[in-house]
């Protein structure tokens, strides 16, 4: 179907009932400057770009190392790796979390990898030794030294806090605004879903050949959706995608259970067909891959209600079975993807019960890769024991299935990667649907110019 203007284009909000908040518009409201519309592909490519990048940005910025329940005991570590900076966050003895460079003050060692449990921080490579809080614990042979002044050789420190069950840290410690204060109306918007409540159902981890910035970029809009995942478009309205700017963050909701307006003529089974299949398992059945796979999808009867409505109801009805509380979510938000990227690299696809979360980070020195961690988040049932999360897989590039939509956008990313070094291409050029890549950059450059 030829959208021929915005009235014919937002009728499917009309028929269907989609409702939005208020703050969203649809892409005609986020018209681009002549500038906006522009992006450079050196900003992609060049290794001198991505060297500022981590230097303003990166160690200037609040990112996720993990969650809260992979480090339940006093003495619990993760190791976290942002460019060539190694941090350890450990549980407290008052149960708060702190963040330390993960480098021994003698001589350079990495103190701890991976994660675990300990008592102490003690280096193996001379044996100095800190405390959990990063304070100077022991070290050997202290007699053959020149003075050591135990303040003075803590460990250093980022910034370090928790939102609604994940841990973030800041590397600029002094110069950081608080959590909270970076948040901002994110961590507000998202409080109904209660992630904090949900458990990782699946944990991936791999690189990908494509500046970090491409990768984050691609899940920011619904315009490629007709190209690249055309086995959507039954189920989900990319035209009524509506956007807001939130800081140095940005959201968009795309309507599911309902055709895209590109289509003409798609019956109700048809959707729930696409749904079921796709975003179904996701959804209502909770498991967050994707797809179906060859499962049989059963034959629902939409007399008396539209397949949408069938959808929210479906789900609410789910979630009480399982002791969810929805009650601070409308209908809409039970099927609706409601997207956020948290700047720079934390991407959400959020639904009542369930999240789809990527992490996305630079490669130390190359501009053509980045580091992608995939986590699978769903609300267990309430009335049975908590699962243990899923343990972390790391595949090569290449390796294994992510699901159907997700091994779809992988593949395309590094194509996209090589065209961005074609001599005949000097910069992209973007429109109002991808207003959120154009904030990309616009947030990157405060970063650059505050130095």
């Amino acid at each position: 179907m030829t959208i021929a203007n915005d009235r014919q284009a937002h009728a499917n909000a009309e028929v269907w009932n989609i409702g939005y908040p208020p703050g969203v518009d649809f892409a005609e409201k986020h018209m681009l400057t002549a500038e906006q519309t522009r992006i450079p592909t050196s900003r992609y490519t060049s290794e001198e770009f991505l060297a500022q990048e981590l230097e303003c940005l990166w160690k200037r910025t609040w990112q996720m190392v993990c969650r809260a329940e992979e480090i339940p005991e006093v003495g619990d570590y993760v190791d976290y790796a942002i460019a060539d900076q190694e941090w350890l966050v450990v549980r407290q003895e008052d149960g708060g979390v702190k963040a330390f460079a993960n480098a021994c003050r003698h001589r350079g060692n990495k103190i701890r990898s991976g994660s675990g449990g300990s008592t102490e921080l003690r280096c193996q490579y001379h044996h100095w030794c800190w405390n959990l809080d990063g304070s100077l614990r022991e070290v050997p042979d202290r007699h053959l030294f020149i003075a050591i002044d135990d303040d003075a050789y803590a460990l250093a420190e980022a910034a370090c806090s928790t939102w609604a069950g994940f841990v973030f840290i800041n590397p600029d410690l002094h110069g950081a605004p608080s959590l909270e204060e970076w948040l901002g109306e994110v961590a507000t918007q998202l409080a109904p879903f209660h992630l904090d409540r949900m458990r990782a159902t699946t944990n991936m981890s791999t690189t990908v050949s494509c500046n970090w910035k491409v990768a984050v970029e691609a899940f920011l809009e619904v315009y490629h959706v007709q190209g690249i995942h055309p086995q959507l478009m039954p189920m989900i309205d990319d035209v009524n995608t509506a956007f807001e700017l939130l800081g140095p963050h940005s959201r968009m909701i795309t309507p599911f259970g309902v055709p895209s307006m590109r289509l003409e003529d798609v019956p109700d089974a048809m959707v729930y067909q696409a749904f079921m299949r796709q975003s179904g398992s996701t959804v209502v059945n909770q498991d967050y891959r994707g797809e179906r796979g060859g499962s049989e999808v059963p034959e629902v009867s939409f007399e008396d209600q539209n397949v949408r409505e069938y959808l929210i109801q479906h789900t609410r009805e789910k979630g009480v079975t399982m002791g969810h509380d929805y009650s601070g979510l409308d209908d809409d938000q039970m099927i609706d993807d409601w997207h956020y990227l948290i700047f720079p690299g934390l991407v959400f696809n959020t639904h009542a019960g369930a999240f789809l979360l990527f992490r996305v980070r630079p490669h130390p020195d190359d501009p053509n890769r980045c580091l992608f961690d995939l986590w699978r988040y769903t609300w267990p049932d309430e009335n049975q024991p908590t699962p243990e999360p899923a343990p972390n897989v790391h595949l090569d590039e290449g390796e294994g299935s992510y699901g159907l939509v997700l091994d779809q956008d992988f593949a395309n990313l590094p194509r996209v990667q090589k065209g961005l070094h074609s001599d005949h291409l000097d910069a992209i050029t973007i429109s109002a649907q991808e207003v959120r890549v154009a904030h990309v950059h616009t947030v990157v450059d405060q970063f650059l110019a505050d130095g």
